[in-house]
């Protein structure tokens, strides 16, 4: 059977070199570093979530038109949505990260909360996770937000409905910038291999990375 890496193995044995240790307090500038610093990964997000903004705009234009005409369903479906997205969506979107991480086999989910920063979190404490763990596990909530929010778009379209669930994509393509920038650390270290875990005491994420034979070589010189 094939161990499974822990954080013991990771930090004292000479197969593995810290890359980054991030404070979840900091959290929000370790993504922009990230932000500023990638460039494939954030321009073809930068570019989605722009047309998402223009999206969302052409809708709340054309839902007030129709206000003034009398029509006052369009803005109360867009309303519901900002309501929605800023309570109820939050939950299901660490939700959805909890259920990849079962998927993924990680063991016990653990939700929280850094209010002062406005931070929500679903980690497993402890835990060695690989590059394709944490890509799945990021993305998630992304792709499973769109494809609910396209098909619900999709059977409602000849409802005022379908504003509903087509403000939700856009207003949720804003949720996913955190998980897109910690997707572009990874990015900026192609030839890595890379492995992380969090210390949800010490409220940190521990990158590793693995050293190549002739880098342990010349550390044990």
């Amino acid at each position: 059977m094939k161990h499974r890496l822990t954080p013991q193995d990771l930090m004292e044995t000479d197969e593995f070199e810290l890359l980054a240790e991030v404070d979840h307090l900091h959290i929000k500038q370790f993504i922009f570093e990230q932000i500023t610093r990638e460039k494939e990964l954030i321009r073809l997000y930068s570019i989605y979530q722009i047309s998402m903004i223009g999206l969302f705009l052409f809708l709340l234009v054309k839902a007030i038109v129709l206000y003034t005409r009398g029509i006052s369903q369009p803005v109360i479906a867009i309303a519901a949505a900002v309501i929605f997205a800023f309570t109820l969506l939050i939950v299901l979107h660490e939700l959805i990260h909890a259920g990849a991480f079962l998927l993924r086999g990680t063991g016990k989910v653990q939700f929280g909360a850094i209010w002062s920063k406005f931070i929500f979190y679903a980690g497993v404490d402890q835990k060695v996770i690989d590059y394709s763990t944490f890509r799945f596990v990021a993305l998630a909530p992304f792709w499973v937000v769109k494809a609910i929010s396209a098909l619900g778009a999709v059977v409602f379209w000849s409802s005022p409905l379908a504003y509903f669930f087509i403000s939700l994509m856009c207003i949720h393509s804003l949720f996913c910038a955190g998980d897109l920038a910690m997707l572009a650390f990874y990015k900026l270290h192609p030839s890595k291999e890379i492995y992380n875990y969090d210390d949800l005491s010490q409220r940190k994420t521990f990158f590793y990375f693995r050293k190549s034979d002739e880098n342990r070589h010349v550390d044990a010189d």
